[in-house]
Parts: C-alpha cells; sequence; structure tokens
C-alpha cells in the first residue's frame, strides 16, 4: 500500500503542477487554533498535531508548486515535478505515521477530535485530487486514441505505450482512492456518498473497456482473417507486413484493454458487486484461462456460453461442413483407388521389379500414403493453402521426430534395409542376439521373424542393421558338413569310396561342385573322415539329417567298424622286486 501510495502522490504532484488546482485544506484550515500550554499536553497528541500540520503543509508545498509552472516550458515543469516529488513523499511518510498515532491516542483516552476532524478535510481534499487527476488522465487517454487513428506504423507503438501507461496510471489512482476511503472508515468518517461515487465511476469505466475490448477484439480478428487469405492467395510478405504490424498493435491493445479491464473488476469485486458476466467476458475474449475460471459461476456461464455457441454454429455451418467432409473423403477414396489400380497394374505388366520384402512394404504402404496424398489434395480442392499446410506438416513432423528419436532410427534402419536387400521374405537369417528363424514381414520399424520352433519375434530394425546379418537362404547352392569315425584296423580308402559312392546315389548331392572326402585328423581312438557334399539350398536341412544315418547303415552293411572312445588304464605293482644277487667270488 505504502508502495502505490508513494507512486500516486508522485504522479498527483506532477499533475497539479501542470493542471491547477485550489488548496482547500489551507482555506479550510487556517483558522487559528487555540493552544493550550505545551506542558499540559500529552506527547502522543503534540506529535499528531504536528504530523497534521506537516500533511497541511505538504500539499500547501504543492499548490505554491502549481503556481509557479503557470506559463513555464515543459522542461521547467519537470524541474518542478522533482520538487514536488519530494513533498508527496515526506506526506506519505507522514500520513502513515499519523494512522499509526491516532488509535493510540483512542486507546489512552487522549482527545484528538481536532486532529480527526482536521485529516478528515485533509482526506476529502485528497480525494477530491484524486478526481480531478482522473479527468485529467481520461482525457490525456482520449486524446492519445484521436492521435492513433492518424497515427503512421512508426508512431503506433509508442501511442499504444502511451495508452496503456495512462491506463494502468487510472487504475493505480482508483486504487489509491479505495485505500484512502478504507482508511477513513477505520476512523469513523462518514464516506457513504464517496464509495457510491467511486462504484459508478468503477461501474462506468468497466462498461467502457468491455465496449473498447470487443472493437479491439473485432479489429484483431479482421486482420488476422485477411492475413489469413493473403497467405491463401500466395502474397508477397511485403503487401502483408503493414497488416502483420496492425495485427501486432491490436493484439498490445487487446492485452491492455483486459488487464485495465481486471483491475477494475477485482475493485468492484471487493465492494461485494456481482462481476461474473465480466470475468466471464475476459476469458472469453483473450482466450486466456485465469484463476477466475475456478470461481463455479464463471465457469457454469463459460459452458453454458459454449455449449449454446456451438449449437448456433452447427445450425448455420452443419451443411457446408458435411460438403466438405464428403469432398476429402471422395478426394481420399479416389487416391486409394488409383494407387491401388496403378500398384497391381504395374505387377501384373512386370514394371514393379522389386524384392518380395520390398513390394510387401508397398503393398502394405499404399493405403496410408494414398489417405495423405488424398487429404492434402482434398484440402487444396477446398481453398487451403498446400504450402503453409506442407510447412505445418514439417513443424509438426519435427517436433514428433525429437519425441521419437528411437522410432525414426528403426524408419532409417528400414530403409537402408530396402535399399541395399540383405534378405527377403521366407529368408532364414540370424540377427541380433542370436535370433535365428524365417523373414515373414517387414514394417518401418521392425522386421517379424518366425524361429524353427515357431515363435513370433518382432526385431526392431535398427537391432538388425547394426549387427551382422547372417542370410542362410541368399545362396542357391550350400554345403553340408559332416564328420565321421572309423578304427584304426578299418580300411581307410575302403571307407572313402563307400561315403563317395553314396553321396553319388543320393539325388539330393550335387555334382558339381563334386563333394570332399578326406581324412581330417587321426585321433587316440579312431581316424576322423570329413564329408562335405553341396545341395541345393531347399535340400540342405533335409540332407543334413539324414546323411549320418545313411553313412551308419552302410557301414553296418560293409562291416566297418564305428569306434567308441576308448580309454586304457595301467596298473602298477606295489610288490617289492629283490635286488639282483652278484655273482660271489
Amino acid at each position: 500500500m505504502r508502495r502505490r501510495l508513494t507512486h500516486f502522490l508522485f504522479a498527483l504532484c506532477a499533475l497539479l503542477v501542470i493542471a491547477g488546482a485550489g488548496s482547500p485544506v489551507a482555506q479550510e484550515t487556517g483558522e487559528e487554533q487555540t493552544a493550550a500550554p505545551a506542558d499540559t499536553i500529552p506527547p502522543d497528541l503534540v506529535r499528531a498535531q504536528e504530523l497534521m500540520s506537516n500533511l497541511e503543509a505538504s500539499l500547501d508545498s504543492i499548490f505554491v508548486l502549481e503556481d509557479k509552472s503557470k506559463g513555464k516550458d515543459r522542461e521547467a515543469q519537470k524541474v518542478l515535478n522533482v520538487q514536488g516529488r519530494r513533498y508527496a513523499e515526506k506526506m506519505q511518510e507522514d500520513q502513515t505515521k499519523l494512522l499509526d498515532l491516532i488509535p493510540k491516542l483512542d486507546a489512552d483516552e487522549i482527545p484528538a477530535e481536532d486532529i480527526k476532524g482536521r485529516f478528515k478535510k485533509f482526506l476529502v481534499a485528497e480525494a477530491d485530487l484524486y478526481d480531478r487527476t482522473y479527468d485529467k488522465w481520461s482525457r490525456e487517454i482520449d486524446d492519445l486514441r484521436d492521435q492513433r487513428s492518424s497515427a503512421t506504423t512508426d508512431e503506433m507503438g509508442d501511442i499504444e505505450a502511451s495508452i496503456n501507461e495512462s491506463r494502468d496510471k487510472l487504475d493505480d489512482l482508483l486504487t489509491a482512492k479505495i485505500n484512502t476511503l478504507t482508511t477513513a472508515d477505520s476512523l469513523g468518517l462518514s464516506t457513504g456518498e464517496e464509495w457510491d461515487r467511486l462504484e459508478r465511476i468503477l461501474a462506468n469505466r468497466a462498461e467502457n473497456l468491455v465496449g473498447r475490448l470487443q472493437i479491439a477484439v473485432n479489429e484483431r480478428n479482421r486482420l488476422q482473417t485477411k492475413i489469413k487469405d493473403a497467405e491463401r492467395a500466395g502474397a508477397p510478405e511485403a503487401d502483408m507486413s503493414a497488416d502483420r504490424t496492425g495485427l501486432l498493435y491490436a493484439n498490445r491493445r487487446v492485452e491492455g484493454i483486459a488487464k485495465s479491464l481486471g483491475r477494475k473488476v477485482d475493485l468492484l469485486a471487493k465492494r461485494g458487486v456481482n462481476v461474473t458476466q465480466y470475468r466471464q467476458f475476459i476469458i472469453q475474449t483473450t482466450g486466456k484461462v485465469t484463476e477466475n475460471v475456478l470461481d463455479p459461476r464463471v465457469l457454469v456461464g463459460l459452458v453454458h456460453d459454449f455449449l449454446k455457441d456451438s449449437w448456433k454454429w452447427i445450425k448455420k455451418n452443419a451443411p457446408e461442413f458435411l460438403v466438405k467432409v464428403l469432398i476429402i473423403l471422395a478426394f481420399i477414396f479416389s487416391f486409394r483407388l488409383g494407387f491401388r489400380l496403378g500398384w497391381r497394374l504395374a505387377r501384373l505388366l512386370g514394371l514393379a521389379k522389386l524384392s518380395r520384402l520390398m513390394a510387401d512394404l508397398v503393398n502394405r504402404m499404399i493405403y496410408p500414403f494414398a489417405n495423405i496424398l488424398g487429404l492434402i489434395a482434398g484440402l487444396w480442392f477446398l481453398g487451403v493453402n498446400p504450402t503453409t499446410l506442407l510447412a505445418g506438416v514439417g513443424v509438426a513432423g519435427i517436433i514428433i521426430g525429437l519425441a521419437l528419436q528411437e522410432s525414426l532410427s528403426n524408419l532409417a534402419a528400414g530403409f537402408f534395409i530396402l535399399l541395399t536387400r540383405p534378405y527377403d521374405v521366407d529368408d532364414i537369417i540370424t540377427v541380433s542376439n542370436g535370433v535365428i528363424g524365417t523373414v515373414r514381414a517387414m514394417g518401418l520399424a521392425n522386421t517379424t521373424v518366425v524361429t524353427f520352433d515357431n515363435r513370433r519375434l518382432l526385431v526392431p530394425n535398427r537391432k538388425i542393421w547394426g549387427e551382422v546379418i547372417e542370410n542362410r537362404s541368399a545362396e542357391a547352392v550350400r554345403r553340408v558338413e559332416i564328420k565321421v569315425r572309423i578304427g584304426y584296423a578299418e580300411d581307410v580308402d575302403r571307407a572313402l569310396e563307400i561315403i563317395r559312392d553314396l553321396l553319388t546315389n543320393n539325388e539330393r548331392v550335387l555334382s558339381k561342385p563334386e563333394p570332399l572326402i578326406f581324412v581330417s585328423d587321426l585321433a587316440d581312438s579312431w581316424i576322423k573322415i570329413d564329408v562335405r557334399p553341396w545341395t541345393r539350398n531347399a535340400d540342405w536341412w533335409p540332407l543334413l539329417t539324414e546323411l549320418p544315418r545313411l553313412v551308419r547303415l552302410r557301414f553296418a552293411e560293409e562291416g566297418i567298424e564305428i569306434p567308441l572312445p576308448q580309454t586304457e588304464i595301467t596298473m602298477r605293482s606295489d610288490e617289492k622286486k629283490e635286488p639282483p644277487q652278484l655273482p660271489s667270488d
């Protein structure tokens, strides 16, 4: 309160120096007071009288400065304003001390009616100055509005700033007057008429600001619509520069008026006035949700108006909106049908020579891609600027990309997999963490692998692309490798001939490349023979599982033994041998 009062009194001094006013306090309190002997007056009463005299003297000094300022230029008036500020600070200090001292006098039952009477006259004079100051600043705001109507773009910013500054002064002034009247009430002074007058000023000011806020909002909406229409028409940025600047100042005007209206509404609410409609109007026009929305009456009013406006919009725009939706759906359906027919025709004519993996992915991406293009084309047909639309999609893409970095890394890995084609659908692969299985499908984010025990795994593409990829189905021919053991007592050449004959008569074994059959190791208990025939990729697993059985059966027929691991154990005797006897002489 003290800071506000200091600011106000300083501004009040400046006004008095410029505008001029009489000194009602000096006139009404100029009569001499009958002084009692100094030794019979209580010290607190003496102090109160001294403070009251200081207040009257400070106010009189402000009026003296006002007389001096007449006919002075603006620079001289600024100098006098500085002096007036010192008097205003002194008034604020003395008034605070006096307000603290009067209740003490009452508590000590010291007669202070004279002090209260003089202070009441001081408050009346102060309140009268508030009124004149209010009228002065109101006229200044009106003059600034007149200047704004003919101001250039460069001057508009300074004028808007000056208007907002003057509005803040008016709001501070009204707050200061309320504080003054509240102080008077605490002293038991009659202020009913002043309160009624202040409430009328607040109500009139609030209604005036409601109208001005509505005008400012309409101007802002007009400029927004104009700029959007120019953007849809592809107008150069230079042609929209003036409108964008005007929109900037319109937004500032809306914020300034709404702020001032909010302060008026808060002051009215302190006086017990129902301000629900005002607060509801501020939220609706500015779009800013404040703590006032927690007021049940405001919230109910907002919901009611929203439902009412929504129903009006539906009745007015439903037919047009329905037609636009049908047009967009028609574009989407047409693009879906066109893309599907084009893809099938390309596959039929052999124009799309893609891997099965790529073909499967394209087949699943046709409809989403067609939906997006159909939506863009439909909106373009309805007048939406595609450049703006694509720019919005781009911005949204950046935001989504930052939020989904890992998903985008999977997408990038999927793109490189499709580009390099390290595997295809139905290929058997070994990828990260030892995952082995058959590729069933691939999406933009992951690859579906079915293991040999029929488990379906969704492996992220970045896990596959960042590791070694083993494709067991990429080559048409694969080699089977088994190891055969025979005993040392068996004929090695005969065993090799039997194995070669077995491979020659097996239809799964290819003659070219020729099978490799050779002795690979002479172990402790057997001779190891490596058998490495070649077969078609589709026959690799059947031949790998069948060949050991066939070799075992053929060796049994030919009488060739397959040895088991053997270990020989030599036992040491514990009996002590007699040393040899030497021949006697």
